[in-house]
């Protein structure tokens, strides 16, 4: 079965589906995944129906620092654009998140820029004795074969695979509460993927703090600790310019700090930091691990806004 070409048709047979809705974590890949992590599911209550919730978000990443040692040396810097809309469907809630990528890649020699829609999630998600159960697929919708600057798969807008993520959530405390925490545990893993190339699968384990300084105005804390496995990427045997993948798989954790600010009934804005307080290599390599992968902090803007 080729399952490069089955993967791409998936998206026409979902289409469809598209009017459900999102849940998805951003990723951005040089020198191994930096992930963007931000939770903000406390701040988008679920649409009630014939209503619908737009949460817009802006990344800024710049890794403008190389790696020494066993890494092929670049920067790059991202400007990405996520788009949720959360609706309700058949009484279901549901979501759909579209990406559009904006990475500048450098070398010491040369320079260049990928741009274009990334890869699109549809998720649902919904209650279950005391939880929240959420659920979707990552769609491969972005471009898996520019020609790059930096010739590495994870660079590229999409990962040319079908991707299925899993969530399990724990809200302590009522929305209208002063003081909140949430618990989430979330796992994503490929289903279908290109024959050269599958993403690593990612297991993550969230927990935050959100604490109302005013009744307009409320700050954020949030950890997460990710384990990414080590993609499978044999690309090089079929073009020579993509070397050997030593740059992903290994542990993160990662520390946020965040505002929203509500200016209204229907619309909200935030910002939040993050930053990965440590990374691990879990890459072996003939003389042992490789380098810790490169991550850095990432500002992340976004509205949200009901209608």
């Amino acid at each position: 079965m080729n399952t490069s070409s089955f993967a791409r048709s998936t998206p026409a047979a979902l289409l469809g589906f598209l009017a459900l809705g999102v849940f998805t974590t951003a990723q951005a890949c040089p020198c191994g995944c930096v992930k963007v992590t931000v939770d903000n599911l406390s701040e988008r209550p679920a649409a009630q129906a014939g209503e619908y919730t737009l949460d817009l978000r802006y990344d800024y990443i710049n890794q403008d620092e190389r790696n020494n040692g066993a890494h092929a040396h670049f920067t790059a810097l991202h400007r990405n654009l996520i788009a949720t809309l959360e609706t309700q469907l058949f009484g279901q809630t549901v979501a759909i998140t579209v990406p559009r990528i904006d990475r500048t890649l450098k070398t010491s020699s040369s320079s260049g820029k990928v741009v274009g829609l990334g890869d699109i999630t549809v998720s649902t998600r919904f209650p279950w004795q005391g939880y929240t159960v959420i659920a979707g697929l990552k769609l491969p919708t972005g471009k898996d074969d520019l020609v790059l600057t930096v010739p590495r798969r994870y660079l590229q807008p999409g990962t040319g695979s079908t991707d299925l993520l899993l969530g399990l959530r724990k809200d302590f405390g009522l929305s209208t509460d002063v003081f909140t925490q949430f618990l989430q545990v979330q796992a994503q893993g490929s289903l279908l993927s290109d024959t050269y190339f599958r993403p690593g699968s990612i297991v993550s384990v969230s927990g935050g703090l959100r604490y109302e300084l005013t009744p307009e105005l409320s700050a954020s804390l949030q950890a997460t600790y990710l384990r990414q496995y080590r993609d499978k990427n044999i690309q090089r045997t079929v073009d020579a310019t993509y070397s050997e993948d030593l740059e992903s798989g290994g542990f993160e954790t990662i520390l946020a700090a965040g505002l929203s600010y509500k200016m209204n009934q229907s619309t909200s804005a935030y910002v939040f930091y993050s930053e990965p307080v440590k990374v691990e290599s879990k890459v072996p390599k003939t003389s042992g691990l490789v380098n810790p992968v490169h991550a850095t902090g990432i500002w992340s803007i976004g509205v949200i806004h009901s209608f």
